[in-house]
């Protein structure tokens, strides 16, 4: 992350998981599963695997996950090898991946980061609830998915919580603002902005938090560095909705 936003490192996402919830999987923004104290020792494949079944929300056939994890494999082989790593996954703990003879999937009682976290930010999103403390929810929204990892089949994932936790960053800076929290508000619209400098709703999003709190001084100048931010790395001026939101403030172009 750069430095423009000063942001409270976020409390695990399933840090409230019921008294059911026996593996605790985390993934924002490094791996590990979990249980009570004790980091459970898996194998890259068997991490990959996990993953995988993780980032979908319904079971998964068994040759799906086998040309995805190991497609440069024959079929032959690719079932061998989600076979031996089933197998490992049921020596380190029984209880976290489900396998029927044609669908696997993550067992019911397994709290998965990444699914508590796109659920807070579609709320955020969709006017839900705001946090008393925005600090360790800013935290989290500013964290990516897996960044280390290489596998080309995460990418879809990692775009989509990308796009989401950004949009739930600049609905949650505007809202506090709404509410007259505006030093959170500030320091949330300079997380999304940090967490992609090109993205011009990110500073309309600032840009409305300044006007709403009366400073016209601020809003012109984040306006003028987004001018030149534009015109430098791309090529283009700002969106007339972008011009649009300082009003009769005539800033120098």
């Amino acid at each position: 992350m750069g430095s423009q936003g000063i942001v409270t490192r976020a409390e695990p996402a399933w840090a409230d998981a019921g008294p059911d919830d026996v593996l605790m999987l985390q993934m924002l923004p490094t791996f590990a599963v979990r249980e009570a104290e004790d980091d459970l020792p898996l194998s890259r494949a068997a991490q990959r695997l996990v993953v995988f079944l993780a980032l979908r929300d319904h079971p998964v056939r068994r040759a799906e996950a086998a040309h995805t994890l190991w497609g440069e494999a024959s079929g032959e082989h690719s079932a061998a090898s989600l076979r031996t790593t089933l197998w490992r996954v049921g020596q380190v703990h029984r209880g976290l991946v489900r396998a029927t003879p044609e669908w696997l999937s993550l067992a019911d009682t397994v709290a998965v980061d990444v699914r508590a976290a796109f659920g807070l930010a579609r709320s955020l999103a969709a006017h839900g609830e705001l946090p008393a403390d925005s600090g360790p929810v800013a935290g989290l929204l500013a964290t990516d998915l897996l960044p280390v990892w290489c596998d080309d089949w995460l990418f879809a994932f990692r775009e989509r919580w990308r796009q989401l936790r950004l949009h739930a960053l600049e609905r949650l800076a505007e809202r506090l603002a709404a509410q007259g929290r505006f030093v959170e508000a500030v320091d949330v619209a300079l997380t999304a902005i940090d967490g992609e400098p090109l993205r011009e709703s990110a500073h309309r999003s600032l840009i409305r938090v300044h006007l709403l709190e009366g400073n016209h001084g601020e809003a012109i100048r984040v306006y003028r560095a987004l001018v030149r931010l534009l015109r430098t790395e791309l090529g283009v001026a700002p969106s007339p909705g972008a011009r649009a939101l300082l009003g009769e403030i005539r800033p120098a172009q």
